[in-house]
C-alpha cells in the first residue's frame, strides 16, 4: 500500500467559508492518495483567543467575538450552528474560572488558546463528510503527541511519534488534525508556540513515514524573496531541508526550520503549495539539488546589534558563558555573532527574548537599534554588494548584511536583481 500525504492547511488558507470549502475539495480530489489533514485555526482565532484570556484576567470573561467568528463561518458552510456548542460552553467555563482568580496562567492560556484548532478540525472534517468523504477530527495529543511542559513554546518529546502510526491506522477515513497542540507527560495540554501547526504536519508525517508532506498556504512557494519588499520574487523549484531551514530562521515566514528537522531526519519531501494555484507545483524541499549559488534571500526587520562588555581575562570567559547560556535559556535567535578582545557582538531580533537573557545574565550592552538583516542563502553564495551595508557576515550557505531599517525595501530589490534576475539557472 502506497505512503499517506499529510495535507496542513494554515489559518490564511481557512480564512472564510469559500476558503475552507475549497480547501475541502482539494483533499476530497486526493483521497486516492491517503490523504491526511491538519489545520490550524481559522485565520485570526489565535489573536482573539489571546485578547479573550487577556480580558479574563482583568475581570471580563466574554465568549462572544469567538462565537461571532465561528457562527459566521458556520453560517457560510451552511453547517448546524451548534455544531460548536460544547467547545465554546467550555471555553467559556475555563474563560470564568481566569476571571475569578484574576490571573492567567501559562497552562490556562495553551488551554484557552487550544480552541482554535480544535474548533477548526471539527469544522473541517464537518465539511468534508458534506463532501461525501469519510473524515474524523482528531485532537493530536489523543494521538499520543507527548511534549515537555514548557507551556506556551512546548517541545515534542524524543519518542513523541512512536504511537502516532498505530492510532491513525485505527482511524476511518480522513483524520482531521489539530495542528499547534500537545500534551505534556503529567497530562496537561500544551501548545508548540507560533507556527506550531507546522511542526505537527512534519512530525504526524514522520510517524507514518508519509511519501510527502504538503504545506498548503496562501503564497505560491517559498519565493526568492518576501514580494511585499520585491515585486519581481517568484517561487523557488527546489531547496534543500537546510536551505529552506536556513530560510525561515532568517526571517522567511513560509517554513519554519523546527517543522523541516523531523522530515530532514525521516528524509521527506516537504512541498509548500498555493490553494489559489493548486495544479502548480509549488517548492519541493528534500535532499536539494546538486548547482551552488544563490537560492533565495530572506529579510528581517526590527533586529538590534548589542555590543556586550565581557571585562578583563578573569571575567571574560564567566560572561561569555553566562551570556550565551542566557540567550539559549530565553529562546533568542542570535542571527550572528562575533568576538572581539574584550567585547561580545550579537545580532539578533528586538524583543523580550534579548532583552531578558541581557538582564539575566548581568551584561551591559550598547544596543543599535532601527536596523534589518538580509541573508542571502545557497550553498557558496560568496559575494553579495549593497551600498548601506553597515556589516557582512559569511558562511558556507549564507551571506548576512546588516543595513539601517530605513533601506531595506531599496537594498532588498538591489540584492534581488543582482542575485536572482540575471541569475535564472540557480532557482531549478
Amino acid at each position: 500500500m502506497s505512503a499517506s500525504i499529510v495535507m496542513k492547511f494554515g489559518g490564511a488558507a481557512l480564512g472564510d467559508g469559500e476558503r475552507v470549502r475549497h480547501a475541502a475539495q482539494l483533499v476530497a480530489a486526493r483521497r486516492g492518495e491517503r490523504p491526511i489533514v491538519v489545520v490550524s485555526a481559522v485565520a485570526g482565532v489565535t489573536d482573539t483567543l489571546e485578547r479573550v484570556a487577556r480580558d479574563a484576567a482583568a475581570g471580563v470573561a466574554d465568549v462572544r467575538a469567538v462565537r461571532l467568528r465561528h457562527r459566521g463561518l458556520l453560517s457560510q458552510l451552511g453547517l448546524d450552528p451548534e455544531l460548536l456548542n460544547r467547545l465554546l460552553a467550555e471555553l467559556g467555563f475555563v474563560l470564568d474560572a481566569v476571571r475569578s482568580r484574576g490571573s492567567l496562567a501559562p497552562r490556562e492560556r495553551d488551554v484557552i488558546l487550544s480552541f482554535g484548532e480544535r474548533m477548526s478540525a471539527r469544522i473541517f472534517a464537518q465539511v468534508l463528510r458534506r463532501a461525501g468523504v469519510e473524515a474524523a477530527p482528531v485532537d493530536a495529543f489523543d494521538l499520543g503527541l507527548k511534549s515537555d511542559s514548557n507551556h506556551g513554546r512546548a517541545r515534542p518529546l524524543p519518542a513523541a511519534t512512536e504511537t502516532m502510526s498505530r492510532a491513525l491506522a485505527a482511524i476511518p477515513g480522513v483524520p482531521v488534525i489539530t495542528g499547534f497542540l500537545a500534551v505534556d507527560p503529567q497530562g496537561e495540554l500544551t501548545t508548540l508556540g507560533r507556527n506550531g501547526s507546522d511542526l505537527t504536519a512534519a512530525l504526524v508525517g514522520e510517524a507514518v513515514r508519509a511519501r510527502e508532506v504538503q504545506f498548503w498556504k496562501t503564497v505560491d512557494g517559498v519565493m526568492t524573496a518576501d514580494p511585499k519588499l520585491v515585486p519581481h520574487a517568484r517561487a523557488v523549484e527546489r531547496l534543500s531541508w537546510r536551505e529552506a531551514a536556513l530560510l525561515g530562521f532568517y526571517g522567511a515566514k513560509v517554513l519554519f526550520p523546527e517543522a523541516l528537522e523531523p522530515l530532514e531526519r525521516a528524509r521527506i519531501a516537504a512541498r509548500v503549495c498555493s490553494v489559489d494555484r493548486a495544479d502548480e507545483p509549488g517548492t519541493r524541499v528534500d535532499q536539494g539539488a546538486a548547482e551552488t549559488g544563490p537560492r533565495a534571500l530572506a529579510c528581517r526587520r526590527r533586529v538590534v546589534r548589542a555590543t556586550v562588555e565581557l571585562g578583563g581575562l578573569d571575567e571574560r570567559q564567566v560572561r561569555r558563558e553566562r551570556l550565551l547560556a542566557e540567550l539559549a535559556r530565553a529562546a533568542c535567535d542570535v542571527h550572528a555573532l562575533e568576538e572581539g578582545p574584550n567585547e561580545l557582538v550579537l545580532v539578533a531580533p528586538e524583543g523580550d527574548e534579548l532583552a531578558h537573557a541581557l538582564h539575566a545574565s548581568g551584561s551591559r550592552a550598547k544596543l543599535e537599534r532601527e536596523l534589518a538583516l538580509i541573508t542571502v542563502v545557497g550553498c557558496g553564495v560568496r559575494e553579495v554588494e549593497c551600498r548601506v551595508v553597515s556589516a557582512v557576515w559569511r558562511r558556507a550557505e549564507s551571506v548576512s548584511l546588516l543595513l539601517p531599517d530605513a533601506e531595506l525595501e531599496h537594498a532588498a530589490r538591489e540584492i534581488h536583481a543582482r542575485c536572482f534576475e540575471a541569475c535564472e539557472p540557480s532557482l531549478a
